[in-house]
C-alpha cells in the first residue's frame, strides 16, 4: 500500500474491534478521532476533547435519566409534605371538646359557726376532671380519682432564722396533722448566687439549695434542711448574713373534703364566708373520656412520626446528593436531591411548625 495514502482514523473505543468489513463499533466511552468526516459522523451523545497528544477524543456523555431525577426529588419531598398532612389531620382530631364536659355548682350551706356542708352524688358513668371554689382566693380543690376531693387553704408563714454559732442559722417549725408543705422561699440575695427550696410534699421535708455562678463554671449544693421529724430548720451557706435571715414557708391545710362513699361535701376554714360557699365540679362521661384518650394516643403517634420525618428530610437529601454525584449514572438523582434540599426551608419549615403546633 502506498505510504502517501492513509485513511482517516475511525471512532474506536478502548474495547472496540474492527469488523471484517472495516466498520468500527462504538462500545466504550472514549474514542480517538482524526479527520473531518469522522467528526461529523460521530454521535451527538459524545463530547470532544483534545488529548495531551493533540488527538481529538470522543467522550460519551452521561445521559440525564429523569426517573432518577424524580427519585432524588420525590423522596425528600415526601418526607417534607407527609408531616404537614399528618399534622393537619392531627389538628382535626382535637380530642378536647368543651361540649363533652359538664360543670355542676354545689352550694354548701352554713351549718354551724364556720362549717358548711352539702350533699353531692357522682353518677357512675361520670369521672371528675377538676373542681374549684368560686371567688375564693387562697383556696384550691384537688380531686383524687373519683373517690375523694379535698379543699386546701394555703397560708404564708414568714419568720426569721436566728444566727447560732459561726455562720449557722436555725428556727423551729412544725406542721399540724392536716397540713402539708406547699413551698418555701429563703430571702437571701447575692450577686453571684441563687438560693431556692426543694420541697417534698409527700415526705414532708425541704432542702435549701444554693447555686453559685462564676467565670468558667458554677457549683450547686445543699445549705439548709428541714423535716417533720426534727422540726428544726438548719441553714449554713458559709457566709455572714447578720443576726437574722427571713424565710417564708407556704403551708396547705385541708379545710374541706368530699368522699364518694359519704356523698357529702364538708368545708370549714375557720372563717365566715356568709351563708353559702360555692364549689364547681367539672365531670366528663366515662365513654367520652375513653374516646378522648384513644384519640390523643393516635395524635401523639402521628406527631411523633411527623417530627421524625421532618428531621430526616434534609439528612436524606444530603445523602442522596452525595450518592448521586459519587455513583456512576446517578447525577440526575443528585440534582433532584439538590432541588429538594433547596425547597426544605420553605416546605419543611411549615411542616415542622405544623407538627409542633399540633402537639400542644
Amino acid at each position: 500500500m502506498n505510504d502517501e495514502y492513509k485513511p482517516d482514523s475511525l471512532i474506536v473505543s478502548e474495547d472496540s474491534a474492527l469488523m471484517p468489513d472495516s466498520t468500527a463499533t462504538l462500545t466504550g466511552t472514549t474514542a480517538t478521532l482524526s479527520g473531518v468526516e469522522a467528526l461529523s459522523n460521530a454521535s451527538a451523545e459524545y463530547k470532544y476533547i483534545a488529548g495531551p497528544d493533540g488527538q481529538m477524543y470522543a467522550v460519551k456523555q452521561e445521559p440525564f435519566i429523569w426517573k432518577k431525577f424524580f427519585i432524588g426529588l420525590g423522596v425528600p419531598l415526601f418526607l417534607m409534605i407527609v408531616p404537614l398532612i399528618l399534622s393537619l389531620i392531627a389538628e382535626g382530631m382535637d380530642s378536647y371538646h368543651d361540649d363533652e364536659y359538664e360543670t355542676e355548682r354545689v352550694d354548701l350551706e352554713l351549718v354551724n359557726g364556720t362549717a358548711y356542708a352539702a350533699n353531692y352524688a357522682l353518677d357512675s358513668d361520670q369521672n371528675i376532671e377538676w373542681c374549684w371554689l368560686e371567688s375564693r382566693l387562697g383556696y384550691s380543690c384537688d380531686p383524687q380519682g373519683n373517690s375523694v376531693m379535698r379543699i386546701y387553704a394555703e397560708t404564708d408563714n414568714t419568720f426569721d432564722l436566728i444566727r447560732g454559732n459561726g455562720t449557722s442559722y436555725y428556727a423551729n417549725f412544725s406542721l399540724d396533722s392536716n397540713q402539708s408543705l406547699a413551698g418555701c422561699e429563703i430571702h437571701v440575695w447575692t450577686e453571684d448566687s441563687y438560693q431556692y427550696c426543694d420541697v417534698s410534699r409527700i415526705s414532708s421535708y425541704f432542702r435549701i439549695i444554693k447555686e453559685t455562678w462564676e467565670d468558667g463554671g458554677g457549683s450547686s449544693g445543699q445549705v439548709g434542711y428541714w423535716n417533720a421529724t426534727t422540726g428544726v430548720i438548719d441553714y449554713d451557706d458559709g457566709e455572714d448574713h447578720g443576726l437574722e435571715i427571713e424565710i417564708s414557708i407556704y403551708v396547705s391545710e385541708v379545710v374541706g373534703i368530699w368522699t364518694q362513699e359519704e356523698g357529702v361535701f364538708h368545708f370549714d376554714s375557720g372563717e365566715d364566708h356568709g351563708t353559702t360557699v360555692d364549689i364547681h365540679v367539672e365531670t366528663i362521661d366515662t365513654a367520652a373520656e375513653e374516646e378522648r384518650d384513644n384519640a390523643q394516643d393516635t395524635v401523639d403517634v402521628m406527631i411523633g412520626i411527623s417530627t421524625i420525618m421532618c428531621l430526616a428530610a434534609p439528612l436524606v437529601s444530603i445523602g442522596m446528593i452525595i450518592y448521586g454525584f459519587a455513583a456512576s449514572g446517578g447525577k440526575a438523582m443528585g440534582i433532584g436531591a439538590i432541588v429538594a434540599l433547596v425547597s426544605y426551608p420553605i416546605i419543611g419549615f411549615f411542616g415542622c411548625i405544623a407538627a409542633l403546633s399540633a402537639g400542644w
